[in-house]
């Protein structure tokens, strides 16, 4: 029995690079959908309009238009998680807390920034559904234990444990709370000044999980 042939190349694109156009294509039309009008207000014919890619090819890449948005969520978050790193990639080991703790912020409010990003990290994801929700706690979660790793790698006599993982679990929340109200407010503050007050809350949080 013979193989079956392998799908044909059209205008210089494999099958496999037109799946991934189309993903892509579909990706960022959702981005700028949930990010402007929001979840709720999006469709996937409108998507795919904006897309410019035909509704039943939607279909075959998403089963759902909670799960295309779950994929632009970890996208943005990705997108969250590299300014922040990328921040503090050079700074040498033992860098006070609070520099760091600027450094970091910085790069995080600097992505903060990106409205459309912003919306659908802090207003669309919550009360989608259970599943939704569950994402956006692991996501949380998550950031409490990139925070954690940064520290740790900075700051070696931090109290390593349960009592971490609750700080930075309240850290994470106040941090997160503060860009959505950013956001709310229309990005009145200046990103400096919110960086500076931020990161002063942060190397607090540092100090009560350094050992007496």
């Amino acid at each position: 029995m013979t193989d079956p042939s392998p799908a044909r190349t059209y205008g210089g694109e494999s099958a496999e690079e037109r799946t991934a156009r189309r993903r892509r294509q579909l990706l960022d039309a959702g981005r700028a959908s949930f990010g402007s009008v929001g979840f709720r207000a999006s469709t996937v014919r409108g998507i795919c309009r904006d897309a410019h890619v035909a509704d039943r090819y939607f279909y075959e890449l998403f089963p759902t238009l909670e799960d295309l948005l779950v994929e632009v969520y970890r996208e943005c978050i990705a997108t969250l998680t590299r300014s922040t790193t990328a921040a503090v990639d050079d700074l040498p080991a033992g860098t006070d807390p609070l520099t760091l703790s600027r450094h970091g912020l910085d790069g995080f409010f600097r992505a903060v920034e990106d409205r459309e990003l912003a919306r659908i990290v802090w207003l669309e994801v919550l009360g989608v559904s259970p599943r939704v929700d569950r994402t956006y706690l692991d996501t949380m979660h998550g950031f409490g234990e990139l925070m954690v790793g940064l520290l740790g790698r900075h700051t070696p006599n931090i109290a390593v444990g349960s009592s971490l993982d609750r700080l930075a679990t309240a850290a994470v929340g106040g941090i997160s709370h503060t860009a959505m109200t950013w956001l709310m407010d229309g990005y009145r503050a200046d990103r400096t000044d919110l960086v500076h007050g931020t990161a002063r809350f942060l190397a607090a949080v540092v100090g009560a999980a350094e050992p007496e």
